[in-house]
């Protein structure tokens, strides 16, 4: 039973950490341009269909596919910004609010339809061959190490990124006071773009390591950006470390309800934890902390 627990465990904190990376650039999102980007776990999807074409075709490591598909979504981060949600600023805010709703579920059939369209339906992956370490009774799949890994570096490195660099400062001063950051120089319009730009960039990175692991398909995106709001409001808006723990706690529920009842019941522990957060706390658990 103990090596079942462990097992378990493992799952968990490799789909938990999965979770958060999708969360982390969709609370970056929010946290400074107030967007709520329906599309976001479907950019996940098309970047796992992405990166198993492109290994499939030119047999590239999956680290150079995975900074090709950062610029491309970076640069298609920054036009969606631009062309798609900046202009409906000019309008009331609930006309705003209705529109950037609208754009971005929009937004989400048209590219989960393109890449069926183009890809096919069925899911897919990267198909690496990886050896299996085995502890006692417990088996640890080495592409699990890395995805783990990989997922632990990226998070420092992105902390660092944001506390230490010109523009993480500049995303702080947007988010306090975007007058004032005009009055210092600061251009709250490019601040805005480039945020939702870099949110793109890690859901790219996001959908690489989901396809080492599982399979992805066209239209399984928006269940990982109910996931990711759950985590948001766990967490807290902006806050790395909360959405890192509170992933990995969504991904250990999800675990261990399959487990303990059925698989089909899984996906529904983030609707249930979301409502019980909105019931309980209205503000998300950020305010208990206050």
């Amino acid at each position: 039973m103990t090596a079942i627990i462990a097992q378990l465990v493992i799952s968990g904190l490799l789909l938990g950490g999965l979770y958060a990376l999708v969360a982390f650039g969709l609370s970056l999102i929010y946290g400074v341009v107030r967007i709520l980007n329906f599309a976001h776990g479907t950019l996940l999807a098309i970047g796992g269909i992405a990166a198993s074409i492109i290994f499939a075709v030119y047999k590239l490591n999956p680290v150079l596919i995975a900074v090709v598909l950062v610029l491309v979504f970076l640069v298609f981060g920054y036009l969606m910004h631009i062309y798609l949600l900046d202009p409906l600023k000019k309008r009331n805010p609930f006309e705003a609010t209705i529109g950037t709703v609208l754009v971005t579920v929009g937004l989400l059939l048209i590219i989960s339809d393109l890449a069926a369209e183009i890809a096919g339906p069925t899911p897919k992956n990267i198909p690496l061959e990886f050896h299996a370490y085995i502890v006692g009774e417990v088996i640890i799949q080495r592409a699990e190490l890395y995805i783990l890994g990989g997922i632990t570096l990226f998070t420092i490195a992105l902390h660092l990124f944001l506390k230490k660099t010109w523009f993480g400062r500049a995303i702080r001063a947007v988010t306090q006071s975007p007058l004032g950051a005009n009055i210092c120089g600061i251009r709250s319009k490019q601040i805005h773009a480039q945020t939702v730009a870099v949110g793109c960039g890690i859901v790219a990175i996001a959908g690489v390591l989901w396809s080492l692991k599982f399979p992805v398909d066209p239209y399984g995106g928006f269940d990982l950006t109910v996931r990711a709001f759950t985590i948001i409001i766990l967490g807290g808006i902006g806050n790395l470390v909360g959405a890192l723990l509170a992933g990995l706690f969504l991904g250990l529920a999800e675990v261990f309800t399959s487990f303990l009842w059925a698989s089909d019941w899984a996906p529904a522990v983030s609707i249930v934890l979301l409502l019980v957060i909105l019931v309980v706390f209205p503000r998300g658990l950020a305010s208990v902390r206050k």
